[in-house]
């Protein structure tokens, strides 16, 4: 018999997003070298992949998808001994979700731990912004009052706040909370959570698959462009590429995060290229090729979180183009900024930065990004050593 049943969810996994695959990849082997007798359930939406490259018991993706909603999350929880929500920006993208997890898992009295989870300044505005034919009728009761009572700010800051109490409440029930990163910390003290332990997003302990081998007069350019949000300038960024593959020994190399989503846009946008044949779209599906791809790159440039921390892992230099605040909460680490967001992407700043990478081949990055792992990983540590305490019933 395993000495604990510990079930791991919160995260939309199974569908396609090699970075939640890393988070969990990075975590499940976390949780046997601190608790190694313990069974470990995945809840995902791809049980029989999930099962045979991890080696772990897996459930249906609760809270996700209409067949296995919050509400019948308690009835199967219940047999377990821990629930782990383990990663990902899901207290700021599905908060109403991770917090409903929480819940019936409390109310079973299964004792709860949130690890490395991440979270933006601003809830996810598909949830907590007023749009449609409300935000036309608040917006018309607006202009009858000449703008003296804004209805439409009123609600939404209504809606903000009582998620981030209902969120605060579900954390006050856990016995650890560990986040990814201090600005996380910060947005749930504003919220009204103060007990969060400050650690780092699990994939930093990714392993790097075999580096696929490159002629080395080609200079390659990594870009992942998310379709989650994608960047509005599509001209602009056809431009950018235009100028970069304009000479013959650059190449493009596109690394989709999404092997379907993000995989069909950058296809899409790279056949509009005067040399298509100087982009390459890679079919990398799983973490271990993405940061293998990214380790091939002299530098890499993402609106998704999860290549730049690959990249980074391998001392590949980054540029990121922020989609909501936590590539920016990422890069801060390194003492870095966003080029713009994919609102307002500013493409001369991708293309010097781009630029200055090359010319020094990336040393300064590699020291900076040297250091700003090291506080990672002690980060990490620290946190380690509470999560096994907390599995193993140690002081």
């Amino acid at each position: 018999m395993p000495e604990l049943k510990i079930l791991l969810g919160g995260i939309p996994l199974g569908c396609d997003n090699i970075g939640d695959e890393a988070i969990l990849g990075c975590f499940t082997s976390l949780v046997r070298r601190l608790a190694p007798r313990a069974e470990i359930t995945v809840c995902t939406a791809a049980e029989e992949d999930t099962a045979a490259l991890l080696g772990v018991k897996t459930a249906p993706l609760y809270g996700f998808t209409r067949e296995h909603p919050v509400s019948s999350f308690g009835r199967f929880v219940r047999k377990f001994d821990r629930y782990i929500w383990c990663g990902a920006t899901g207290l700021s993208d599905y908060p109403a979700v991770g917090a409903g997890l929480l819940e019936a898992a409390q109310k079973q009295r299964v004792e709860c731990v949130v690890w490395g989870v991440g979270m933006n300044s601003e809830l996810n505005p598909a949830f907590f912004s007023i749009a449609g034919m409300r935000r036309k009728l608040l917006r018309a009761a607006e202009l009858l009052t000449f703008g003296r009572v804004p209805f439409i700010d009123r609600c939404e800051a209504r809606l903000d706040s009582r998620m981030r109490q209902r969120l605060a409440a579900a954390l006050k029930g856990c016995s650890l909370v560990v986040v990814r990163d201090p600005q996380t910390a910060e947005e749930l003290r504003r919220s009204g959570f103060d007990s969060a332990v400050v650690g780092a997003d699990s994939a930093i302990l990714q392993r790097t698959g075999k580096i696929p081998l490159v002629d080395r007069e080609q200079v390659r350019i990594g870009f992942c462009v998310s379709a989650q949000r994608s960047i509005g300038q599509r001209a602009e960024l056809l431009a950018l590429w235009n100028r970069l593959t304009g000479r013959e020994n650059y190449r493009l190399v596109l690394i989709p995060m999404n092997p379907k989503t993000d995989s069909a846009l950058m296809r899409g946008l790279a056949s509009g290229l005067e040399h298509p044949e100087r982009a390459i779209l890679l079919n990398v599906t799983r973490p271990a090729e993405a940061q293998a791809a990214a380790a091939s790159c002299r530098v890499v440039v993402s609106s998704r979180l999860h290549l730049l921390i690959l990249a980074a892992n391998v001392g590949t230099p980054i540029i990121g183009i922020d989609r909501g605040s936590k590539i920016a909460n990422f890069l801060a680490a390194f003492g870095l900024a966003p080029a713009g967001s994919v609102d307002d992407c500013d493409f001369s700043a991708v293309e010097r930065g781009v630029e200055a990478y090359l010319a020094d081949g990336g040393d300064a990055f590699r020291r900076a990004a040297e250091a700003a792992r090291d506080r990672m990983l002690a980060r990490l540590a620290a946190a380690e050593q509470l999560l096994e305490a907390n599995l193993t019933g140690g002081a």
